[in-house]
């Protein structure tokens, strides 16, 4: 049922960014003739190969803390969806993530750790360079966490950060295949300490309207957080590939 209704909201984002980005699709930006055009992506799903979870908990009230990385993995799973509008000059990107991980640590220190991750960002980009643009925006990251972590006592939250984010992306689009690639960094200390993404992405249209598209995500955070007095440093890294397909207006 968790998995169900986070897919219902990933959708119904998906369908008013949609109705956003199709707004747009009736503008023409001032340095170029060329009109919007607008692409939307359903949930897809993604298949992290690698996932990797580092706890951190420091001294406190006379206990020694501790730390741990997980050496079992596993994926309760992991969907996407956005949405892009780009008349050539500017490009708008909004993108939604959720994703449902753990894993354990058997031997000392004894560690347990489930995640539940869920972000979306909404991106501004514009051309420097051919396919080149630089792009900034926000990204609202909701981490909830259940860590027990050798003799410490049990830590449950659910800590939600935004964060501002600056990156590169590089957009190559063909009548038939699109490329897509790119690189965005954020936190800064004022939402999560280090928010880190990037993807790569393939999208093939065989015919008008519709494509299939696949390619291979990354992302990195470190997180901090105070639970019962105590400071608490939780970092999970993802990486894999993603498939799905894209509407194109």
């Amino acid at each position: 049922m968790r998995v169900i209704r986070v897919i219902f909201l990933a959708a119904v984002c998906v369908v008013g960014l949609a109705e956003v980005a199709r707004a747009q699709s009736v503008a023409r930006d001032t340095d170029t003739d060329e009109g919007w055009k607008v692409t939307v992506y359903p949930v897809l799903a993604w298949v992290p190969l690698g996932i990797n979870i580092d706890v951190d908990i420091p001294p406190f009230d006379g206990d020694q803390g501790g730390s741990g990385q997980i050496l079992d993995s596993r994926l309760d799973g992991a969907f996407f969806g956005g949405v892009t509008a780009s008349n050539g000059v500017w490009r708008i990107e909004g993108y939604g993530i959720w994703a449902g991980f753990g894993g354990d640590r058997p031997d000392r220190p004894f560690l347990v750790v489930d995640l539940d991750l869920i972000y979306g960002d909404a991106r501004l980009g514009r051309r420097v360079a051919p396919d080149l643009y630089v792009t900034g925006g926000v990204r609202r990251l909701a981490l909830k966490y259940d860590i027990t972590l050798g003799d410490l006592p049990h830590f449950s939250r659910k800590p939600g950060v935004w964060d501002p984010i600056v990156g590169i992306g590089w957009h190559h689009e063909g009548p038939k295949v699109e490329w897509h690639a790119s690189f965005d960094g954020g936190g800064f200390g004022v939402g999560a300490d280090v928010d880190l993404g990037a993807e790569f992405r393939v999208d093939w249209k065989p015919v008008r309207h519709f494509g299939l598209t696949a390619g291979y995500n990354v992302l990195h955070l470190k997180v901090s957080d105070t639970v019962a007095g105590r400071d608490l440093t939780v970092k999970p890294t993802l990486h894999g590939p993603a498939i799905g397909f894209g509407l194109y207006f």
